[in-house]
């Protein structure tokens, strides 16, 4: 409006001069004041009707470079104005054509970076890396859900100090190191979990732009297996060896006093021939067992000759078998399962699980003990229960038994420690080859119940 009122006032005014130099020209004794009012009024009209057409002609011309604002404006909130759309004659034509184009652009680059951000989030979502960012400020940035998994934590998503998510001492002042040196590190410590502690590999990765701007990543890989791996092959290592020493020395010496005429005394030939049979039989059972685990690898886990079975008739057989080894510790057996119950499974498979359940419960059993095989079933799956009155497991050992050279503490089982860790561990393949499961339910000096359970449909 100010910029009207003074257009029009000089409008105004110029008129007036223009009016009065006609007047001076023209002489005044031929102008009247009517007549010079009238002059007035229609220069006053003309001015209005001057800066009229001056304000449209303005605003019309405007009207574009608004549109253009406004885009751009719209364009900086992450907003999609709609296009400009100008004649080709216009002299911001161009200028309206390259916002639009600037904008289109700016658009394909927000499609990218979002279907970016979310393959990553989803990557970050499904991998079974802990992964976590921290800035500068020592805050988390992002976390996924694995890496909540290792702290066994509920990470916030919103930015916030690590050490409420941290709370290991030697992550902690892992990350403390390399923030402090800006150096990349690389440890395996170990982490609290459920049921067992797990452990993980670290890497710390410092990584910055500037100086002043630098990131921290935080990787946790689980490395529990790889440790476990480790230990069973140390376990087989000291298990094969005292295994194959005490057999192989007493075989050695027992003959070498024989040769040596010891053969000669007919009651000390015996004991010794005796003597180096057993001991012979104990190296038979150790490279059984390490051919077993070897034929189970190679063997397709689909696999499978079922046959229909008497159970009561193959438990009776491997009693039949291991009544030998049951008569050294008076160890009785019980077949309670029914001479009509018939299943349908692997026949060398499940005989072979048998006869290692049974002498697996004769060597844990107390002088004078009790192995009770039986059967159960339902509409889903049957069982096979094999129970002992042995010295039991442990608690904390039930979870490796089945792990291959896994030995129970030799200290708790002095009485009875012989073989090579790897029965249950057979047992254990066997059954997964069979599409079923096994379970043990044990308690320390009152005896242990292993139960293998397959289901019914697999074994139609």
């Amino acid at each position: 409006m100010k910029r009207l009122g003074l257009e029009l006032g000089i409008t105004f005014l110029l008129n007036f001069l223009v009016i009065f130099i006609a007047m001076r020209m023209l002489g005044a004794s031929q102008l009247t004041g009517s007549t010079i009012s009238q002059l007035g009024f229609l220069d006053l009209i003309a001015s209005i009707i001057e800066v009229g057409l001056f304000n449209w002609a303005f605003l019309h011309r405007q009207q574009p470079i608004n549109a253009m604002t406004h885009k751009v404006q719209g364009m900086l909130k992450d907003e999609q104005p709609a296009h400009v759309l100008l004649r080709h004659n216009d002299d911001y034509y161009e200028l309206a054509m390259a916002i639009n184009r600037l904008q289109t652009h700016q658009q394909k680059l927000l499609r990218a970076k979002t279907q970016q951000t979310e393959e990553l989030r989803l990557l970050l979502a499904y991998l079974p890396i802990g992964v976590m960012v921290i800035d500068r400020y020592r805050k988390v940035e992002m976390a996924n859900a694995a890496m909540a998994e290792f702290l066994q934590t509920e990470i916030n998503p919103h930015r916030h100090p690590y050490t409420q998510d941290i709370h290991q001492f030697e992550l902690v002042s892992l990350i403390g190191k390399v923030i402090s040196d800006k150096t990349s590190r690389r440890q395996v410590i170990t982490l609290p979990g459920v049921p067992t502690e797990k452990r993980v590999e670290v890497s710390v990765v410092y990584t910055s732009t500037t100086e002043d701007f630098f990131q921290i990543l935080v990787l946790l890989y689980d490395v529990t297996e790889i440790y476990a791996v480790e230990k069973m092959q140390m376990d087989f290592i000291s298990n094969a060896s005292h295994e194959l020493k005490t057999p192989v020395t007493a075989i050695a010496g027992f003959a070498e006093t024989l040769l040596g005429g010891a053969k000669d005394d007919p009651a000390t030939l015996d004991e010794f021939l005796g003597i180096i049979q057993r001991e012979s039989k104990r190296l038979t059972e150790l490279i059984q067992d390490v051919l077993a685990i070897s034929r189970i690898e190679s063997q397709s886990l689909s696999e499978q000759q079922v046959t229909t079975i008497k159970l009561a008739e193959m438990v009776t057989e491997q009693t039949r078998v291991l009544q030998q080894i049951a008569s050294m510790k008076r160890v009785t057996f019980s077949n309670l399962v029914s001479d009509d119950v018939k299943v349908s499974a692997d026949e060398k498979k499940l005989d072979e699980i048998i006869k290692n359940l049974m002498s697996n419960a004769i060597k844990y059993n107390h002088e004078g003990g009790q192995v009770k095989i039986s059967y159960q079933a339902n509409n889903e799956d049957w069982s096979i229960m094999v129970q002992d009155t042995g010295i039991g497991i442990a608690q904390n050992e039930q979870a490796r038994i089945f792990e291959r050279f896994y030995r129970v503490d030799s200290s708790r089982t002095q009485q009875v420690v012989s073989g090579t860790g790897l029965g249950l561990a057979i047992v254990a393949e066997l059954v997964q080859s069979m599409g079923g499961q096994i379970s043990v339910h044990s308690q320390r000096g009152v005896g242990s119940t292993f139960t293998v359970t397959f289901p019914i449909k697999t074994q139609k």
